[in-house]
């Protein structure tokens, strides 16, 4: 795997699935955190157990201009290089906006594409969360940082126990974190102008698509999560009512259920036959 791009892997499946992560990859390198089989785990929580699974961070010292076709440049890089076709692309958090642009720009390494908590663009609301790690980036405040991105969960109780350990972790916060100016850069490099481009990405979509979100999520609403679906040619959307941006973690079962069934009824693009004919063939 190419040096400057982390990665974890997991499962043993013969199939395949690409996962782009969310903010967290942008703060840190995931195989060098505390706990990288905790991220591992999620995943392997969400798809079926014929999948292994490649999860791909992003630049670990990226440039000035870095923006979303920088990371997806370097990414396609690496599939056709390193990892071969998947069969399932999966964006989840911020790494929904990569995967919408991998999806137009390089659709023939996607056959079925998930967005996981993402859409095209934030919510109001999210914007304002957005703001805040921003300001918070800017004096090195990382425990306000994650504060912000871990104080999510639907659960109060499930809060309260991550507020309590980051109160526990948060003299060693700032050594598992890149350096907050170089993740600024980034940031505002990313969410400029270019970031208002992502509409046009979605509407040249191609592969069938499942489009996950909660009806409380903090970063996108019920509008983001329509509207990216109805760019997207062959979409569906499945929301979850009171469900938050925790919604993979709190709701994994359901959202595995969906995603197999998602599988299931999607056979790989060019396969024109009905989906039960193409299971028959695997």
């Amino acid at each position: 795997m190419a040096k400057s791009i982390p990665y974890i892997r997991g499962g043993a499946g013969t199939k395949h699935a690409v996962v782009f992560f969310g903010g967290n990859a942008l703060f840190k390198r995931l195989d060098k955190s505390s706990n990288p089989s905790r991220y591992a785990n999620q995943i392997a929580n969400l798809l079926p157990g014929d999948y292994r699974f490649t999860i791909l961070g992003y630049e670990e010292s990226p440039p000035e201009d870095y923006t979303l076709d920088t990371i997806v440049r370097d990414l396609a890089q690496v599939v056709r290089a390193e990892l071969g076709k998947p069969d399932l692309v999966v964006g989840v958090s911020f790494g929904g906006f990569v995967a919408q642009r991998f999806a137009a720009e390089h659709a023939d390494l996607v056959d079925r594409l998930v967005i996981l908590i993402s859409g095209h663009r934030f919510s109001d609301a999210g914007w304002q969360v957005m703001e805040r790690q921003f300001e918070a980036l800017s004096t090195g405040d990382f425990y306000t940082l994650v504060k912000d991105n871990a104080l999510l969960f639907r659960r109060p109780w499930y809060n309260w126990l991550v507020r309590l350990k980051l109160w526990k972790d948060r003299d060693r916060l700032p050594s598992e974190f890149k350096e907050p100016g170089q993740i600024l850069r980034a940031y505002r490099s990313i969410f400029s102008d270019d970031f208002t481009r992502n509409p046009g990405f979605a509407k040249r979509i191609m592969a069938p698509t499942l489009v996950i979100g909660g009806t409380s999520d903090q970063y996108f609403d019920v509008r983001v999560f329509e509207e990216t679906a109805g760019m997207i040619q062959n979409a569906r959307l499945k929301l979850y009512p009171d469900e938050t941006h925790m919604l993979p973690i709190e709701r994994s079962r359901d959202v595995a259920t969906d995603l197999a069934a998602f599988i299931a009824d999607s056979p790989p693009r060019g396969d024109t036959a009905a989906p039960q004919e193409a299971a028959m063939r695997r």
